[in-house]
């Protein structure tokens, strides 16, 4: 098969339905914030929004494409004849290969998270990796000033330093499935766990979980609490963005049954949390561009 024709129709056909979708409900979700006046009181500042705008842009015009060139030229080279040969499973088993692709794919990206948080590992090489992950990541945990008023929103879904996508690896294996042929499996499970994304990063302020979770009917609350041990709901990412303790908790964006049954990192609290984002230390902190491109390699 020609791997260009390929490329050029059924996955850029692919990419575009699903940056349609994510692009009309991000506006909406920005739309809701705006109008319930979550923006307001230093809630969101100049240096959040720029970067929303950089690292959408960045995401969207730079790192997916080069991530995409990369991985179906090195897998054109090694398999020539591996486009498209695991079509099948799609077509014959659609839902037992997308909940095992939403797992791994959850499974990829909890686990990078949590090497991006946890203490630093004593291999030397490995510890260079790992501070790259965790320099790679500081930026989405940067909300607001230093002054507790920040607060998530919607566009901190996409916001990271320039390597963090490239160095998920769970985003070189929803692209390693797209060049077997998983169009539809990458379609809904990437769209999917894009949409709950979202939805966790929202400014919903007093949100739907929590409701659940201070119920008054007791089994509203054990089951609300029992969903919490399989989904991630909206107060529990929220607490991973707090300036607490928490911060180190709940690594997941969608499927949290990992951070309860291999982790040990599951936290579901009751209220929202007090302050959100880490301290800003370095003064060139406050800049976007610093925080979206500043990488000192040499004290790796």
């Amino acid at each position: 098969m020609d791997i260009s024709l390929l490329f050029n129709e059924a996955v850029d056909s692919t990419s575009e339905r699903m940056g349609l979708i994510a692009g009309v409900v991000l506006i909406s979700l920005i739309g809701y914030e705006w109008l319930m006046g979550r923006y307001r009181d230093g809630r969101k500042t100049r240096e959040d929004w720029a970067m929303g705008f950089i690292s959408i842009g960045m995401l969207a015009v730079v790192q997916r494409p080069l991530l995409m060139v990369i991985i179906f030229l090195g897998l054109s080279a090694l398999f020539p004849a591996g486009a498209e040969s695991l079509r099948w499973l799609e077509l014959e088993y659609f839902w037992p290969t997308i909940i095992g692709y939403c797992l791994i794919d959850e499974y990829l990206h909890g686990r990078a998270h949590l090497f991006a948080h946890v203490a630093p590992v004593e291999t030397p090489w490995l510890r260079k990796i790992q501070n790259f992950y965790k320099r790679a990541h500081r930026p989405h945990h940067q909300i607001g000033g230093n002054d507790g008023r920040g607060e998530l929103s919607v566009t901190h879904t996409y916001v990271e330093h320039w390597g963090w996508w490239l160095i998920l690896p769970n985003y070189w294996f929803g692209i390693i499935c797209l060049y077997f042929g998983l169009y539809e499996i990458f379609f809904w499970g990437t769209l999917v766990k894009t949409l709950w994304g979202m939805h966790v990063h929202t400014n919903w302020g007093h949100s739907y979980d929590l409701y659940l979770l201070n119920h008054s009917n007791a089994w509203v609350r054990k089951l609300t609490y029992a969903v919490c041990h399989v989904f991630t709901l909206p107060n529990m990412h929220h607490q991973h963005h707090s300036r607490s303790q928490n911060s180190a908790k709940n690594m997941t964006n969608f499927i949290s049954v990992f951070d309860w049954l291999l982790w040990d990192t599951l936290v579901i609290e009751q209220q929202r949390p007090e302050t959100y984002g880490w301290r800003q230390t370095p003064r060139e902190e406050h800049s976007a561009l610093y925080r979206y491109f500043h990488t000192n390699f040499k004290n790796l």
